[in-house]
């Protein structure tokens, strides 16, 4: 449907497919607010305009999915089965939870394939998999997403998740030194032979060995050490890792707690001037790109209005 909503209003949709698309809109109030929702994503897709260079932005199909990219790892060529919805490293990817099917019980997820991805020495990849959840992969990293029915992953390395909440099909992050299993939740895992290290950014995530199981909470760090489970410890300031470099990603966050990870990567204050539209969320990932344009993402997405004077960021109603 999505693609439908997109075609209309760029003029492009057929008188019938206009009236299928007017009909789905009146089923539910639920399909109308997606529609709503997804005309928004479109327009701040399209007021991306060009970039700094004068290269065109990905269009708003692009935006969803981006295919074929060839990796080097260590010192050999492989290539990268990148499905559809594998996105260039420097797009700008927003995933809306609104855009994305609903998924009954039973049912396989959505968009969930088999395929593999592997980083550089020097070299960082940002991927979203089928059903919305995102992935940072750090250098000298493998991702293997596993086919199945279940969402099931195995890391080499490092990568920092931002996962999708589905409440029928967890997320499991399979490695050599443990297994970690989330609905939905931001984390970062790195892990080798005999170690795993996590951290929690929000959420909760349940972390395994054949022997042991603990849960780590938002704020909180802790792993594996050669097959025992250690216990969690709070972190005095719990935030994404310098690594993942210019890079933002938000699976229905808050608004105040984004504008903090704005304000945070960039170090440009950003206040938030209405309580309740700080409790908003927002599903949005964003790779290298100024803060002014992450801004206008996200205002467009929550029909909110922004404002930056003097080097300082107002977001209100």
């Amino acid at each position: 449907m999505d693609e439908l909503i997109d075609r209309a209003r760029r003029g492009e949709a057929t008188d019938s497919e206009l009236g299928e698309l007017g009909a789905w809109r009146r089923e539910s109030a639920e399909n109308e607010r997606r529609y709503q929702a997804t005309i928004r994503l479109l327009d701040a897709a399209r007021s991306l305009g060009r970039d700094d260079l004068g290269l065109p932005r990905p269009s708003s199909a692009e935006i969803i999915a981006r295919a074929s990219s060839r990796r080097r790892f260590a010192g050999a060529t492989v290539v990268a089965r990148w499905a559809p919805w594998a996105i260039a490293a420097a797009a700008v990817v927003m995933a809306a939870v609104s855009l994305l099917g609903r998924t009954r019980i039973g049912d396989s997820v959505p968009g969930w394939g088999a395929t593999e991805v592997v980083t550089g020495v020097s070299e960082l990849a940002t991927v979203q998999l089928g059903e919305g959840s995102v992935v940072r992969l750090a250098p000298s990293s493998r991702l293997r997403v596993l086919p199945g029915r279940d969402r099931t992953v195995h890391l080499e390395g490092r990568a920092f998740f931002a996962v999708q909440r589905l409440a029928r099909h967890p997320l499991v992050v399979r490695t050599v030194a443990g297994d970690a299993r989330v609905l939905g939740t931001r984390f970062e895992v790195a892990t080798n032979a005999d170690r795993l290290d996590l951290r929690v950014l929000e959420g909760t995530v349940a972390l395994s060995t054949s022997r042991d199981r603990i849960e780590i909470g938002a704020g909180e760090e802790g792993g594996v050490r050669n097959g025992i489970v250690t216990r969690p410890t709070r972190v005095t300031a719990p935030a994404v890792a310098a690594w993942v470099g210019t890079f933002l990603a938000f699976q229905a966050t808050p608004l105040g707690e984004a504008a903090r990870e704005i304000e945070r990567v960039y170090g440009t204050p950003v206040t938030v001037a209405d309580t309740t539209l700080a409790r908003e969320t927002i599903t949005a990932t964003f790779t290298d790109r100024p803060v002014q344009e992450v801004v206008n993402v996200v205002c467009s997405v929550l029909n909110a209005h922004c404002e930056m004077q003097g080097g300082r960021i107002r977001i209100d109603r």
